[in-house]
C-alpha cells in the first residue's frame, strides 16, 4: 500500500493564515499512531510552536508559490514513493543544502539503483543526479550511511522501503551491529 499526501497547503496548519507568494514555508512529513503519512505545512517562522502528531519522518523548507487548480503535476505528487519524495526534499531548494542528508543520499543511491536517477557529476560533497523523468538535476550531498543511521531509522524508513503501513514495531528489530574499525 502507497501513503497518499497532499500537495503543499494553502494555509497554515497552526494559525490557518493564508500562505502568501515568496513565503517560507517548514513542511513536515510525519507517521501518524494509525500510520498513515500526515504532510504538515506552517510558516518557518511559526516553526517553534508546532506540536508534530507522531514521529517526524522528515522536513524540508520550501518557498511558497501559488499553483493552479488544474495542475496535473500536483496530483500526481500526491502519491509518495521513494521517488517523489526524494522530489519533495529538493522542492523550492534555490542551491544545494545538506538539510535532510542522509535520507536524500539513501533515496539517491535507491533510485540510481532502480535507473530513476542518473549521476552526472561527482565531487567531494555532492552527487549531482539527473531525475529522468522530470529531467531536474538534484544535488545530493554525499554522506556516511553507516549502520547506526538504519538502526536509528528503521521505522521510519520500512515504509518507504515496503510500501506497507503496517507497525514495523511487529518485526522483529535488527540487533545492533559491531563497528567495522574495531
Amino acid at each position: 500500500m502507497e501513503w497518499h499526501i497532499t500537495p503543499i497547503s494553502r494555509e497554515s496548519r497552526l494559525t490557518g493564515e493564508p500562505f502568501e507568494k515568496g513565503d517560507r514555508v517548514l513542511s513536515s512529513l510525519v507517521k501518524t499512531d494509525e500510520g498513515e503519512a500526515l504532510r504538515i505545512d506552517v510558516l518557518e517562522s511559526e516553526s517553534d510552536d508546532l506540536e508534530l502528531p507522531g514521529d517526524l519522518i522528515c522536513k524540508w523548507t520550501q518557498v511558497f508559490k501559488p499553483r493552479n487548480t488544474d495542475d496535473k503535476e500536483r496530483e500526481e505528487a500526491m502519491k509518495l514513493t521513494a521517488d517523489n519524495l526524494l522530489l519533495n526534499l529538493f522542492e523550492g531548494e534555490e542551491e544545494p543544502t545538506t538539510e535532510n542528508a542522509h535520507l536524500k543520499h539513501f533515496l539517491g543511491l535507491m533510485l540510481e539503483r532502480r535507473r530513476v536517477l542518473k549521476v552526472v557529476e561527482k565531487d567531494e560533497n555532492f552527487i549531482q543526479y539527473l531525475h529522468r523523468p522530470s529531467k531536474q538535476v538534484l544535488p545530493v550531498p554525499i554522506v556516511n550511511l553507516d549502520t547506526q543511521f538504519f538502526i536509528e531509522n528503521q521505522d521510519r524508513l520500512s515504509p518507504i522501503l515496503t510500501g506497507s503501513t503496517e507497525e514495523a514495531s511487529d518485526k522483529p528489530k535488527a540487533p545492533p551491529a559491531e563497528s567495522a574499525n574495531s
